[in-house]
């Protein structure tokens, strides 16, 4: 059976845990926590997508319940302090509709030795333009412009932000 998880930043729990013990929960209200949350989720669910993996079963990661934050929460009866981080589907493949995997930058685009230097990935950024237009092109998906136009494009304002820019109001 197909299975649809969704992973959670809970910041509720450890709020509940100092009300429960009297102690103070103050440092809640920084980023740090609400870091650690999103951290914990995300290795939670690469440790269960090997996991799946390693069974042969096929998994998806879906980010796209950012996009409505405030309906997944009543969807799965959210308490104020959790969040859905993403979601993630599991199950058997179908043979008949074969994916390809999503090409990955390259190493010199992600990988620093030392220090970070932006100018070091403009090399790298452009082989992965081309890259993902051809990824584009075999996956019949209709992208314009370069991977970094599309990249770019998403930034450029809260309205680009397809509902994310309400995930910290959501959280509340």
């Amino acid at each position: 059976q197909p299975l649809q998880r969704v992973w959670r930043a809970d910041l509720a729990r450890p709020a509940r845990l100092g009300e429960q013990t009297g102690r103070p929960v103050a440092a809640l209200d920084y980023t740090e926590m609400l870091l650690v949350g999103v951290i914990d989720a995300a290795l939670a669910a690469q440790n269960a997508a090997a996991a799946a993996e390693s069974l042969g079963l096929g998994t998806v990661y879906i980010g796209g319940l950012r996009n409505q934050p405030e309906t997944v929460a009543s969807l799965l009866s959210l308490p104020p302090g959790v969040i859905a981080v993403f979601g993630m589907c599991v199950g058997h493949p179908d043979p008949a509709r074969p994916a390809a995997i999503k090409p990955r930058p390259p190493q010199s685009v992600v990988l620093h030795r030392e220090k970070y230097s932006l100018s070091a990935q403009d090399e790298g950024i452009a082989s992965y333009n081309a890259t993902m237009a051809e990824f584009y092109v075999a996956q019949q998906m209709k992208v314009r412009g370069t991977w970094a136009d599309h990249s770019a494009k998403r930034i450029a304002g809260p309205h680009t932000l397809s509902g994310r820019d309400r995930l910290v109001d959501a959280l509340h």
